[in-house]
């Protein structure tokens, strides 16, 4: 059989459409990486990434009222805890005020000290009353924070001493803790970040005889004269 020079341009052709066998398993090997670096990928944001959640929760001691609670960063202590009816405040120029409530102003003296640098606890993220079933109460903006722990540096070495004001039904009362965790971080989330969880003792029996020996009125500008 004779090749003419047709037949030689066509061969030619059809050689040059045909994709070299080499470029072709190259691009399927990549593909294949590809595809195994993707689902590696998956695997480890699924099995070993914190949720938001686990990175911003914090390690956390737990005491009874009475006890020093001690972290890493601070310690603290819960030495009593009392009710009102009413307290009263100051404003800006010292006009003594009273205020009342229809609920309980529940009073806890905290004292509290610092491991390295002195630090003062932030209204924006403020030590919390946790209640039996979860629910969270901030101290109440009914109290001028100049007559409470927030008026206090809370240095290495010291304890500094001052009462914490909240607001809150008297259902919350059994059962409750306070949540202690002052920004000794910067302001930095971190979720290395200690709290302490104090329980008041307010077991059921506690809590009724606390509420029934509730003062009509509490000065606490005359406390922090």
């Amino acid at each position: 059989m004779t090749l003419t020079q047709a037949d030689s341009r066509t061969a030619r052709r059809a050689a040059s459409r045909r994709p070299p066998r080499r470029g072709l398993m190259r691009r399927v090997a990549a593909g294949v990486a590809g595809i195994a670096l993707a689902a590696a990928a998956v695997y480890v944001q699924q099995n070993f990434t914190m949720s938001y959640e686990q990175r911003t929760s914090f390690l956390t001691y737990k005491g009874r009222i009475g006890e020093i609670v001690e972290t890493n960063r601070f310690a603290v202590k819960v030495t009593s805890v009392s009710a009102a009816r009413a307290v009263d405040t100051v404003d800006f120029s010292n006009k003594v005020t009273k205020v009342e409530t229809s609920n309980l102003f529940l009073l806890i003296e905290v004292s509290a000290t610092t491991a390295r640098a002195p630090v003062r606890l932030r209204p924006s993220a403020p030590p919390t009353l946790l209640t039996e079933d979860g629910r969270r109460y901030r101290p109440t903006d009914k109290v001028s924070d100049s007559l409470t722990l927030f008026n206090k540096w809370l240095q290495p070495g010291f304890w500094s001493s001052g009462v914490l004001v909240y607001e809150v039904p008297e259902d919350a009362v059994p059962g409750a803790r306070l949540v202690f965790n002052p920004d000794t971080g910067g302001g930095l989330v971190d979720g290395r970040s200690p709290e302490a969880e104090i329980d008041l003792g307010l077991s059921g029996s506690a809590a009724t005889h606390l509420i029934s020996q509730a003062e009509e009125y509490h000065s606490l500008v005359s406390k922090s004269g």
